[in-house]
């Protein structure tokens, strides 16, 4: 987890869980040759007592060696890859990161995930290994390929992401709430003028 660590971690991020890929990863093609290099020696074994077999073996012979010599390519490459790879999930984001000569890396923050798939075939059952798929917002899918122990890495990115649904971030001093003034009694005016009878007073008796 060097690249991960020492290049895309922010300040106050924090590294959760870093997922392996599979030891399957790099034997894969083995298992995918197997059934060809089978073929061969069985066809060979065939047409042991046929009238062509000199052709037929040697056919086979370089059939054979050219499939090591693919199969010996391709095992290390899967090698390179394998060390290549780095998967990390932190308290933010989730971080891919391939490559050794050319690296590709690829995030997605927690709070733009939508859903989360995992894949599984029959050998992934058996040897305990998965791909996960992340759907984000904006169509990111960063792919976790052929990770140990997926659905660990599947419950561990649900809990991330509830957990930060839950923490409230505040920078700096709470607000302070300044009191409500009370509101001072209103004092009614006397009218300028009352009902009633309206008397009309005439100075020196009316003269």
């Amino acid at each position: 987890m060097k690249f991960i660590k020492k290049k895309n971690m922010q300040e106050a991020e924090e590294l959760l869980y870093s997922p392996q890929i599979h030891w399957y990863f790099i034997i894969r093609y083995l298992v995918r040759f197997l059934p060809f290099f089978i073929f061969l020696a069985i066809f060979n074994g065939v047409s042991a007592n046929a009238l062509i077999y000199p052709l037929i073996n040697n056919i086979t012979r370089y059939l054979f060696w050219a499939g090591v010599t693919a199969l010996l390519i391709l095992v290390v490459w899967s090698v390179f890859q394998y060390l290549g790879v780095e998967y990390g999930a932190t308290n933010r984001r989730l971080l891919v990161k391939k490559g050794v000569l050319i690296i590709f890396t690829a995030e997605i923050p927690t709070d733009r995930i939508e859903s989360i798939y995992c894949l599984q075939g029959i050998l992934g059952r058996i040897f305990h290994y998965g791909t996960i798929c992340v759907s984000g917002i904006g169509g990111m899918k960063p792919m976790f390929y052929m990770v140990d122990r997926p659905y660990a890495l599947r419950r561990k990115i649900v809990e991330i992401i509830e957990k930060n649904k839950t923490v409230t971030v505040v920078h700096g001093d709470l607000p302070r709430v300044q009191p409500v003034p009370k509101p001072e009694p209103m004092v009614e005016e006397e009218p300028l003028y009352r009902y009633g009878t309206f008397v009309r007073v005439i100075p020196n008796g009316g003269k």
